[in-house]
């Protein structure tokens, strides 16, 4: 099984991790058995943030690790405030959960007007402190493995105090790490100019955009990548679905149905996973039997090296056509 083994941490952990942003969306008994679900095939590290759920995910995650820290590695997020939590906001999430599990199209509507409520930017020190024993007392630990400024940009922010601060908070054992989960783009100014802030950086990376392969330097610590199906499986599948002899021509290269859901995924994890040697990979769903699959894609898989490879050179010779799928899928979902 492939493994990440993190100076400072006692345990190694699979490569593959379970993304906790839509956690709150589903309801807290679906979202306890997604979690039992992730960490049943194998899954250890787990990706939370104070936003997530409006501040209700957290909570959620520190219900399902309690038996269970020694065995696991968090993530959670900073910089990113949801709205103070009341009966009323209680009572109006319930209910908009409910009308967008009968009206699914009104989600990016809904979410686009929740948004004014939420607090962004918010690096200070105060920020960073509040938000940090907020996150331990949600989750329930005295602890957490990698404590990330969220969405944070690079050079519009005076960062030495907070560092300091961060750096007291390892000595004082309240977290292990901390770094970034941002763009690319502002990770890779921080590399630059903020670099004791990127112990551990995680941006988005795919098939399709390739975000690893743009870092100019070593990064000195962990390198954790999410969105490897969000940013392709949908643009691929249209792209093949599109013309049967496309499908056949992939299928006949790769000695694999790139028909199949499970194979397009498999293939879209496993190079992000070889993308980023020694590094993490993240991956949401609000779906048992997914998690599983995912998972498995990985930790088990049935796809070689050699395919992977190969897999990503078709992208690459259609790129110009993939992007113009991108762009369809992009613009049917605004």
């Amino acid at each position: 099984m492939p493994e990440v083994r993190l100076a400072g941490i006692e345990i190694s952990i699979p490569v593959i991790g379970f993304g906790c942003s839509s956690l709150a969306s589903v309801g807290r008994k679906k979202a306890l058995y997604l979690l039992e679900s992730a960490f049943d095939v194998g899954i250890r590290h787990f990706d939370v943030a104070r936003y997530y759920g409006y501040g209700e995910a957290e909570g959620i995650l520190g219900t399902f690790i309690k038996t269970r820290r020694a065995q696991i590695t968090v993530t959670t997020k900073f910089g990113i405030e949801p709205p103070r939590r009341t009966n009323a906001l209680r009572i109006a999430l319930g209910v908009g959960r409910r009308f967008l599990r009968l009206v699914p199209a009104a989600r990016k509507a809904v979410q686009q007007h929740a948004s004014i409520l939420v607090k962004d930017n918010a690096f200070s020190v105060a920020d960073a402190r509040r938000n940090l024993e907020t996150s331990l007392r949600e989750l329930g630990t005295d602890y957490i493995d990698f404590y990330l400024l969220h969405d944070y940009v690079a050079g519009n922010h005076s960062s030495d105090e907070l560092v300091a601060f961060l750096g007291q908070a390892v000595k004082a054992g309240k977290i292990r790490h901390f770094g970034l989960g941002t763009s690319i783009d502002s990770v890779m100014r921080a590399l630059d100019c903020e670099p004791d802030l990127c112990g551990v950086i995680q941006f988005q990376d795919s098939v399709l955009t390739r975000n690893r392969d743009k870092l100019t330097q070593a990064p000195r610590g962990l390198v954790i990548t999410h969105g490897s199906l969000a940013g392709g499986y949908r643009s691929l599948s249209s792209f093949l679905t599109a013309d049967n002899n496309r499908v056949k021509d992939w299928s006949a290269a790769l000695d694999l149905d790139c028909s199949d859901e499970r194979t397009l995924a498999a293939l879209l994890l496993n190079y992000a996973v070889e993308a980023n040697p020694g590094g993490l990979l993240l991956f949401s769903a609000r779906n048992a039997d997914r998690i599983r699959n995912n998972a498995k894609s990985v930790l088990e898989p049935d796809v070689t090296p050699s395919q992977v490879k190969l897999f990503a050179q078709l992208v690459e010779r259609n790129l110009p056509t993939l992007s113009e799928y991108s762009h369809e899928n992009l613009r049917q979902a605004v």
